[in-house]
């Protein structure tokens, strides 16, 4: 239903995300009106006296109107007032487009039984489907302040609909302060093109996603991108992963905790990946598994009561991993280490912190591993006889200190 109005109540946001928290927090102004026109408000509530009124069934329709509507007049942004909107198809959110919520009280819902997102992906996508091949990428969108809900119970089961929670391909794309949680698929995917063109400088910020029937956060072929202060918890899978190529990406202060899989994930080719200052704890497999993955950096992370090695890396070479805390990561069946290498060459373990009470060891070499440097690090074992086990020929261990648990 559309409906025309001659003002407009603007909705002011202040949002801040604590890392100390358990969830994103936004504090919600007031509702006040305004005299000039900062965007097209869509809103359930007549009151609001909204450019597009929405009525709780196919609300994706109206919010799409005024997303293709949006021009300089309305500073090309679009405004959800509070309230729940009931999407069946998704909302698409096209080049030079900022979609802005009002906080936690701005919900998108996916209807129960949706029909497949499998020809679009993504409840929330920027992108341009009305486009076609690489045409299909947007440039310079802004998604902020809601929260998606992908009603996973009231799904069919699995991936293979692709009702992914913001889903995006491009270039210069910001999500600020989005919730996903209780999708089929993955929470946040910032994604390739179909023609294999990487989406680049994309910044998460001050995002969670949780209860996602797969990753929390996936980053395909993603190229000069950053993702700070997100929080990813009790996915089915990974916390974060870190897959097809991607490389030239920084995860800053982000937390994964909780989940089925690894908190952290990097495989399938990613490389150049900077991890830092991250909590990664309570995750059902490793803490952080680089596989296949080349040219990291892990600097000043915390690794703690992860149920397999806190770090895993298999044929992933070139990798520093400096200043991190690791305590009580259970190697389990996994391994006998704390941080093990497969098959991996030419990393540096140094200046680290590793305690534990059941590991073997704080550093294993396995497989073919060569040419690696274990210096400067802290081990608190109860056995020190064998707190480092290396087995390359040219692998070698300098300046550590042994210290009974």
């Amino acid at each position: 239903m559309l409906r025309k109005c001659a003002g407009l109540v603007l909705v002011v946001l202040l949002a801040s995300c604590g890392g100390s928290g358990d969830r994103p927090t936004w504090l919600v102004a007031p509702v006040a009106p305004r005299a000039s026109k900062l965007g097209l408000l869509v809103s359930p509530n007549i009151a609001d006296h909204p450019d597009y009124l929405v009525d709780g069934v196919a609300d994706d329709v109206e919010i799409n109107l005024a997303i293709h509507n949006a021009d300089s007049a309305s500073a090309w942004t679009v405004l959800l007032g509070p309230g729940t909107y009931h999407v069946q198809h998704g909302i698409e959110v096209t080049s030079n487009v900022t979609l802005r919520g009002s906080g936690p009280s701005t919900v998108i819902r996916l209807d129960d039984n949706a029909p497949s997102m499998l020809a679009s992906a993504g409840i929330v996508r920027a992108k341009d489907d009305s486009l076609r091949g690489k045409d299909k990428r947007v440039k310079h969108v802004t998604i902020e302040d809601f929260v998606v809900d992908g009603n996973r119970a009231n799904q069919l089961p699995g991936n293979a609909e692709k009702k992914f929670g913001v889903y995006a391909e491009g270039d210069y794309v910001s999500i600020r302060r989005v919730v996903v949680m209780n999708c089929p698929g993955y929470g946040f995917d910032p994604h390739a093109n179909d023609d294999s063109i990487p989406s680049s400088n994309v910044l998460i910020e001050d995002c969670e996603s949780s209860g996602n029937g797969v990753d929390g956060f996936t980053l395909d072929m993603l190229r000069n991108s950053t993702l700070r202060r997100n929080l990813s918890h009790d996915n089915v899978r990974h916390g974060y992963n870190l897959v097809t190529l991607t490389r030239d990406v920084v995860l800053d202060d982000c937390r994964a905790l909780d989940n089925g899989g690894a908190g952290i994930m990097a495989q399938n080719g990613t490389r150049d990946v900077t991890i830092r200052s991250c909590e990664v704890a309570d995750n059902a497999l490793q803490g952080m598994s680089l596989r296949d993955a080349d040219g990291c950096t892990l600097l000043g992370n915390t690794f703690r009561d992860n149920a397999r090695s806190g770090l895993m890396l298999r044929f992933a070479d070139g990798t520093r991993i400096s200043g991190n805390s690791f305590s009580e990561n259970d190697p389990g069946s996994d391994g006998r280490a704390v941080v093990e290498l497969d098959s991996s060459t030419v990393n540096i373990v140094g200046s680290n912190t590793i305690a534990s009470s059941w590991a073997d060891s704080a550093v294993l070499e396995t497989g073919t591993s060569d040419f690696n440097q274990v210096m400067n690090n802290i081990f608190s074992f109860a056995d020190t006889t064998s707190v480092v086990v290396l087995i390359g020929p040219h692998s070698v261990q300098r300046g550590n200190q042994f210290r009974p648990h």
